[in-house]
């Protein structure tokens, strides 16, 4: 027998196997790509393994090695991944050789992320769970934070940061110096800050929440057996002290107010029975001073004195009691001071009656000059309120009324965009309506006929100028070019710059595409044009394109070759890139070595 027949003879159940070149199957996460033609997607010549080609399966590594972060960015960076993960030993290899021999013996500190207290005892699955498209565990880009793991029990009250206040030891021991109670809804403040924890936290162990602190009554025993309810314990004391809050209590006092003369009056002067009792004689003031009114604004003396200042009342009691007049005051008119209305150069038996308010012409001049006499007598109440000059109530309902009613985008525009002049004498009065009396025209004089029959609106609205009402059916949109955006096509208006373009468009597709093929079905026989090939859906082409339309129909296993496996990109002349469609090759040699060279012959 010849020897290459032996030869051929102890390969053929290699062969069989998909293995010729092999050296021994590959691990079972390996076992799609254990074949003679994936050699190149690990290795390079001379039977070397390249990182690079591991990484670009797995890229998750890649970014965690780029950064420096994790085992492989800190520890193995550089290094052939060939030292710890070996293959061709079969399928059932074990693929990664864990530094310290296994994977709970690895010393997590190498990860950049050490295990101490509670974390050293958790196993390994038990935070790495994601888990590989293999369906194995999966180490990297694991999330560190506390919240990564625990739910918190604060609802992201106290932040993130769980450290600052526990360790990793025991998770209910905490340290209470580190904890700011500031973060807590009940911030310590005063005399609260000396109070044990354990003091308002009752319980063994002691009960962190919740904890009742809506009221003072919730902690503290009320000494005046709700004698002031419903006022808070907090109108007249704080956290200083029971007793610390004494200008708090004059501020907040019942029934009467200890403001301007009564801040000086000591509370015994009054409380004879007591601070917290009413005094014997009562609240009224007629029980301590005697009326000089004569009765003739009644007893009620706070109506007009509440803030215990008996001469030089200030305008605002006037005003708060001007609801009792004929003429309540509103809006603005609250501003306005006394005597701008109630002169001194009047008498004082025509200063506050016989004054004239049935129109606001009877105090106010008239900005207008009459223009509006014509609607409602030039009465400003119409378009205006006491509440201010402007804005105006004059709106959208009212402009209806106008011969130029508002909608679309004109609601928006402010008055001055349409009546200008300097306030208050603004032009209302406006003669042009037309949309080019006030808009210019974008399009040159492309469309000069169909503004002559019908104005703008043949073709927009007041609501949104780019959402033309255009019949496109001259060249119907399909596909792409439905969702393709106007200016595409038809450019856009700058100012200053041409009119967009939307008379005498290119309708091919050589108009508007690029040839990316650089003319090789153009300029070589047979030639075709884009729609051969491409339709307006997608420029790209399907996977299913039809190859039996070429001269080199596919069969075998051409079918499943990646099409850059024989059209690859080449660089151009002119420094672009084009794929090379059309080869100049159809034999196997031409992209086959011929594998029998070294075992043929005589």
């Amino acid at each position: 027998m010849k020897w290459w027949l032996v030869v051929v003879a102890a390969i053929a159940p290699r062969t069989a196997a998909a293995q010729v070149l092999s050296p021994g199957p590959l691990a079972q996460a390996h076992a799609s790509i254990d074949g003679d033609d994936d050699c190149a997607r690990c290795h390079q010549s001379g039977n070397q393994v390249v990182a690079r080609l591991c990484l670009d399966c797995h890229k998750d590594l890649g970014g965690e090695i780029a950064q420096g972060r994790g085992l492989h960015g800190r520890q193995y960076r550089a290094r052939p991944c060939e030292e710890c993960h070996v293959e061709h030993l079969g399928r059932n290899t074990k693929l990664i050789r864990w530094p310290g021999g296994a994977m709970d013996r690895l010393d997590h500190a190498l990860t950049g992320w050490a295990l101490d207290g509670g974390h050293a005892k958790v196993a390994c699955l038990k935070c790495h769970t994601k888990a590989s498209p293999q369906h194995k565990p999966q180490f990297v880009a694991t999330a560190s934070a506390c919240a990564g793991c625990h739910k918190d029990p604060h609802a992201g009250r106290f932040t993130t940061e769980c450290q600052k206040c526990h360790g990793t030891t025991v998770w209910p021991a905490f340290d209470r110096g580190k904890f700011d109670h500031a973060l807590a809804r009940f911030a310590l403040t005063g005399k609260h800050q000396a109070v044990a924890c354990e003091k308002c936290h009752t319980g063994a162990p002691p009960r962190w929440q919740p904890v009742g602190f809506a009221t003072c009554e919730a902690c503290h025993a009320d000494p005046h057996r709700s004698q002031f309810a419903p006022r808070p314990c907090t109108a007249c004391h704080d956290t200083g002290g029971w007793a610390s809050g004494s200008e708090r209590m004059r501020a907040n006092h019942p029934r009467l107010s200890l403001a301007n003369g009564h801040a000086r009056v000591a509370c015994k002067a009054c409380h004879d029975r007591g601070n917290d009792r009413p005094p014997s004689r009562g609240g009224r003031c007629e029980a301590c001073h005697r009326p000089i009114h004569l009765a003739k604004f009644g007893p009620r003396c706070e109506t007009c004195h509440a803030q215990i200042k008996w001469i030089g009342l200030p305008e605002s009691v006037g005003r708060d009691n001007h609801g009792k007049t004929r003429y309540a005051l509103a809006g603005k008119h609250h501003a306005v001071g006394c005597a701008q209305c109630h002169p001194a150069t009047r008498p004082v038996a025509q200063r506050f009656r016989q004054l004239a308010f049935a129109a606001c012409a009877a105090c106010h001049a008239d900005p207008h000059r009459g223009e509006f006499a014509a609607r409602g007598g030039g009465e400003c109440a119409p378009c205006h309120t006491v509440a201010g000059f402007a804005p105006t109530a004059f709106g959208i309902a009212e402009h209806a009324t106008t011969r130029f009613a508002l909608d679309g985008k004109h609601v928006a525009v402010p008055c001055s965009g349409c009546h200008p002049g300097v306030r208050p004498r603004v032009t209302f009065a406006v003669a042009r309506r037309a949309c080019l009396d006030c808009h210019t025209n974008p399009h040159g004089n492309q469309f000069d006929q169909e503004i002559a029959a019908g104005g703008c609106a043949r073709c927009h609205t007041a609501f949104d100028w780019h959402q033309a009402r255009f019949d496109h059916s001259s060249w119907p949109l399909a596909g792409a070019h439905a969702r393709t955006a106007c200016a595409a096509c038809h450019g856009v208006q700058r100012k200053g710059a041409s009119p967009a373009a939307y008379r005498g468009i290119a309708r091919d597709c050589e108009g508007c595409h690029d040839d990316i093929h650089a003319g090789q079905f153009r300029q070589t026989l047979p030639a075709k044009g884009c729609r051969s090939c491409h339709d307006a859906e997608s420029f790209r082409i399907a996977a299913a394109f039809d190859h039996a339309k070429t001269r080199y129909p596919l069969d075998g296993k051409h079918r499943s070759l990646a099409c850059d496996r024989c059209h690859p990109s080449e660089a151009l002349r002119n420094g672009t890139t084009a794929v090379r469609w059309r080869l100049g090759y159809l034999q196997c040699k031409d992209c086959h070595a011929n594998p029998h060279r070294e075992v043929g012959g005589p």
